[in-house]
This record gives structure tokens, C-alpha cells and sequence, in this order.
């Protein structure tokens, strides 16, 4: 620019000399001049913008810059760089706003161009099987799927990995924190650290059935000391569990029944097969070292949020993996949680925090601020201090413009008052702090248009843009012709099968019954308790006058 400038300088002073000197001979040059030089100098700068190297990231296209909302900027091409990808984003959209066609496909899109070889898990948690069909039709067929309803799921072996991890993944699947008193969660968390290793250290592959016939039927309990001590686990180990396994029946059955009914399900009926496969398709570690994609077809239900609970804590073994072993950073891998509000559970905090420092960077999608407030306030607020981009599309209600807005941010914006009276008037400047975006224009825009809070670093330093822009839809081809994965028969394959050994249809079905007997029973004495208590308080009351007789309600 400098030097398209000196030589506009240079032109205008030849031109007023040559007007000075040879006006009539000269004035038809110098005017053409005078008009070329500008031109041209416009032209270099254009040439220059159309030839300088995009940055490497997501390419969102042409979009107004509303960082200062009284003098927006049009941006050429706005692009969330690769570096602030890896540091999350977040969508709110309702229903219809192109949340998951144009920002959580559309990252994957972008994804199959900035790492062509690289690998990502997607979780949808409101079992739109479109969403996947979609997902193939615009070339990103994923080499995984995983159902949690469909029959043509893959196989996944939900008790595999170290025993450590195995006992934090069940404790947080089967006994979590709803348990009426911190006994029975104790005894339980203790059963598991009994026996799960002896099961984990056999030189065969075992399973979820392995523990549930291990922990109910004797013989099996027996069978799994003798094949402990003959591959040379822990004496200390093994004594423990003989321990626990010598107890009389009733008693290990009162004291575990909530934990096996729990477990039942994951062992038995039509999913059974394709979570307790020896030697599964699925293995999160390699399909993440692999770089490798996974789509988890998890539709809402209790039975789909345990499962989804267990691949969560299977990923996270793997960040930790990553964090301890690394001696270079390792490939970006993403991971997309759709429509996940419901499927966070305690754990999700570390998981999340884990897989950030591990270059594994979580998005989310949601439909609504009451899906966050699911979750708890304090993880909703931490997204917010965690994710570095914010993408609001068109929302519905109050609350939710509301949080969205907020989101966005804020800006000074500077008032003018002018007073008046008879004799005169008066000017005054007023600095006022006003968010960027009103919430009214949130619940008016069309599909795919967003505004995006993001970071940008520049000439000047980390900048926070706010970007107006329509989101480009993928070409999603002939979606509606893509063929669901057929129905398969899921192979066991090779292991310890103390389930086909032990556990026959009659035996399985009566001590179900029995556990849920008891179950059962142990609930209906802890609310017994609980209003024996409560009529205890209220005698109380009733005794000291000084109370408040409100406080019965």
C-alpha cells in the first residue's frame, strides 16, 4: 500500500507540473493518469486478497462482523481455524433451525477436508436415523456404527480394558447414586473390585456374563477361583474373593441385588449379544489410535443412557492413554455430542476436561437452555468458559434467547443525550455495556443462519469476532436412497462362556426373580424408614411450640 501510494503522489505531482508548464499539451496524459493510477492500485490489492493463502480450519464463507454492532464489517471468508476448533464448539438451534444439518454435519464435512486420514466419533442422542443417512450421502461414510435399537449394529465388549478402569465404568453404569443408603453402594463397589480382576487377568477374553454368572451362581464362583490360582493371580487377590464367595447365598444376594438387576439387562434380551463380544468389532482404543470414525445411533432410554455412559468412560480411558504416552501431540480427534442433555452423567466434568488436554475436543448440540440446565449449572457455565465457539441459531423460547444472547457477549456502546431549554442546550456522552445481539432477532432467522462467537488471532493479538453468516448445507446427495446396515448375527467368538456353562433358561429366570425379590424388599424397608423419620420430626414439632407448624409441608 505504500508504495501504490508514493506512486499516486509521484503521478499527482507530474501532474501539476506538467498542468503548470505544458497545460494544453500535456493535460490529456496527466488526466489519464490521474484516473489509471488509482485503478491500478486498487486492482493490485484486490489481486492480492483473491491470491493470499486461506488459513487452515473451516472455511464458514462471507459473513457481516458484528463485534462492534454500531459499525458492523463485511469478512470476506470467515474461518474457525484449526486451533480454535481443537478448543470446542457449541450450537443452540431448535427444532428446524439446521443445527445438525449445518453445524455438526457440516464440521464433519469440513473435517474429511482438514484431516482427509483423521478419525471422529459422533453421538446422536435423538436417534434421527436421517441424521446418519445424511452422513453417508455427503461422503463420510463412517467405519463404525454402533445401535443401541438397530440390528445392524457392531459388536462392542463393555468389559474390556484394565480392571481399574472396568470397576470405575461399572460403578458409575450399575450403582451411580441413587442407592438409599452409602452401604449397599459400598458393598457393591466393593464386590466389583473383588471380583472383576480375577476375571480380567485370565488368559481368556471375558465379558459382562462372566461377572453376572461369577457373582449369583456358586459352582461358577468356584470355577473362577481354581482358573484364578492356575494363572497365577494375586494370592491377595484370590483371598478376597473366596472371602466374599463363601458368604451364604442369601446374604451375597441381599447385599448386591440392586447391582444385579442393573446388570441384568446388559446380559440378557435382543442388544445382549452385540455388547458382550469377545472379540468385539468395536474397540474404542484401537478405533481411536486407528483414526478411525464411529457413528453411536443412541436414542433416549434408560438402557441407551447406561450404555452411553460405559463408550463415554471407554473414550476417556483412551484420553488418559493419550495424555501419559505422548511424545509429540497427537492427531486431532474429535468428538460431536448431538442432542446429548439427558446422557451427562457425574463424570462427564474430568471426561470432558481429560479429553481437551488430550487433543480430543468436544461440540455439542442443543435444542434448548433447559437441555444445560439438565446437566447442572455448573457444567453449563463451564462450557461456557471452556468452548471458544459459540454458534446461535433461530430459538423459540425466552429463556433460551435469553442464555443465547448472553453467550454472545456484550459491547460498549456510547450514548448522546442532548438536553434543551429556552435559553440554550447541552450535550453529554454516556458509556453503556449492551449485549451484541437483541433476543428478539434470535427467534427470526431462517434455516442455517447463525451468529458465531468465536476467537481470532490477528496482527493485534486474540481477538473475539462475532460473525452474522449463513451456513453453507452439505451435499448431502441421494441420502434418502442410503441402506440402513443390514440385520447381523453377532459372533460371541472365543472366551471364558461361563454363561452357556451355568446359566440355563430356568436357573437365569429364578434367580432374577429372587433378586428382584429382594430388591424389592430392601427398598420398601428404606421407605418405611424414611417415614418413620419423617413422623418422628413432625412429633417433634408438635412437642415445642416454638416451631412452625409450616414446616410439615
Amino acid at each position: 500500500m505504500r508504495a501504490v501510494a508514493a506512486f499516486m503522489l509521484f503521478v499527482l505531482a507530474i501532474d501539476a507540473v506538467a498542468a503548470t508548464y505544458f497545460f494544453h499539451a500535456w493535460q490529456p496524459v496527466a488526466a489519464w493518469l490521474g484516473v489509471a493510477a488509482p485503478a491500478i492500485g486498487l486492482a493490485c490489492r484486490f489481486h492480492r486478497s483473491r491470491t493470499r493463502p486461506c488459513r487452515a480450519g473451516w472455511v464458514l464463507g462471507a459473513a457481516a462482523e458484528l463485534s462492534d454492532p454500531d459499525r458492523p464489517r463485511h469478512v470476506g471468508a470467515a474461518v474457525l481455524s484449526s486451533e480454535v476448533l481443537n478448543l470446542g464448539l457449541i450450537a443452540i438451534g431448535a427444532p428446524g433451525s439446521g443445527k445438525t444439518d449445518s453445524v455438526m454435519l457440516g464440521y464433519i464435512n469440513a473435517l474429511s477436508r482438514q484431516l482427509p486420514h483423521g478419525g471422529w466419533a459422533f453421538f446422536d442422542g435423538k436417534g434421527d436415523i436421517d441424521t446418519f443417512r445424511k452422513c453417508v450421502g455427503m461422503g463420510c461414510a463412517p467405519d463404525h456404527f454402533f445401535s443401541s435399537e438397530l440390528p445392524g449394529s457392531e459388536s462392542v465388549n463393555l468389559f474390556e480394558g484394565a480392571p481399574y478402569d472396568v470397576i470405575d465404568r461399572l460403578s458409575k453404569m450399575l450403582i451411580g447414586t441413587t442407592e438409599s443408603t452409602s452401604f449397599y453402594m459400598d458393598e457393591q463397589r466393593a464386590v466389583l473390585a473383588r471380583i472383576v480382576p480375577l476375571l480380567l487377568k485370565l488368559p481368556v477374553a471375558t465379558n459382562l456374563r462372566d461377572l453376572y454368572v461369577a457373582l449369583c451362581m456358586k459352582d461358577a464362583g468356584n470355577d473362577l477361583l481354581r482358573r484364578a490360582r492356575k494363572s497365577g493371580s494375586d494370592p491377595v487377590e484370590i483371598t478376597l474373593a473366596r472371602q466374599w464367595l463363601e458368604q451364604p447365598f442369601s446374604t451375597r444376594v441381599r447385599n448386591i441385588s440392586g447391582l444385579l438387576n442393573r446388570l441384568f439387562v446388559f446380559v440378557a434380551g435382543p442388544c445382549a449379544d452385540r455388547l458382550n463380544a469377545y472379540d468385539p468389532d468395536i474397540r474404542i482404543g484401537a478405533v481411536v489410535s486407528g483414526k478411525k470414525s464411529l457413528f453411536a445411533h443412541l436414542p433416549l432410554t434408560g438402557f441407551a443412557r447406561d450404555v452411553a455412559i460405559a463408550l463415554i468412560e471407554m473414550f476417556g480411558v483412551e484420553a488418559r492413554r493419550r495424555q501419559l504416552e505422548r511424545t509429540e501431540p497427537p492427531a486431532r480427534y474429535p468428538l460431536l455430542f448431538d442432542d446429548w442433555g439427558a446422557f451427562f452423567h457425574e463424570g462427564f466434568g474430568p471426561f470432558s476436561a481429560r479429553c481437551r488436554s488430550a487433543e480430543m475436543p468436544l461440540s455439542f448440540g442443543f435444542q434448548s437452555h433447559a437441555q444445560l440446565r439438565a446437566i447442572g449449572p455448573g457444567y453449563a457455565d463451564e462450557l461456557d468458559d471452556t468452548i471458544a465457539t459459540k454458534v446461535i441459531m433461530r430459538v423459540q423460547g425466552e429463556d433460551t434467547s435469553r442464555y443465547a444472547a448472553h453467550l454472545l457477549g456484550q459491547y460498549e456502546a456510547i450514548d448522546l443525550g442532548t438536553r434543551s431549554w429556552s435559553g440554550g442546550s447541552e450535550h453529554s456522552l454516556r458509556f453503556a455495556r449492551r449485549y451484541r445481539v437483541c433476543e428478539r432477532a434470535l427467534r427470526e432467522m431462517q434455516p442455517g443462519e447463525a451468529y458465531v462467537s468465536t476467537l481470532e488471532e490477528g496482527p493485534e493479538g486474540v481477538r473475539n469476532p462475532l460473525w452474522h453468516l449463513r451456513f453453507t448445507l452439505p451435499e448431502f446427495g441421494s441420502w434418502r436412497n442410503v441402506v440402513l446396515p443390514g440385520p447381523r448375527t453377532q459372533e460371541v467368538g472365543e472366551g471364558l462362556d461361563f454363561w452357556s456353562r451355568y446359566m440355563n433358561p430356568e436357573t437365569l429366570a429364578g434367580f432374577h426373580r429372587a433378586a428382584a425379590r429382594e430388591y424389592g424388599r430392601r427398598e420398601a424397608a428404606a421407605a418405611a424408614c424414611r417415614n418413620d423419620t419423617r413422623s418422628g420430626a413432625f412429633s417433634d414439632i408438635d412437642a415445642n411450640p416454638g416451631l412452625d407448624s409450616e414446616l410439615r409441608t
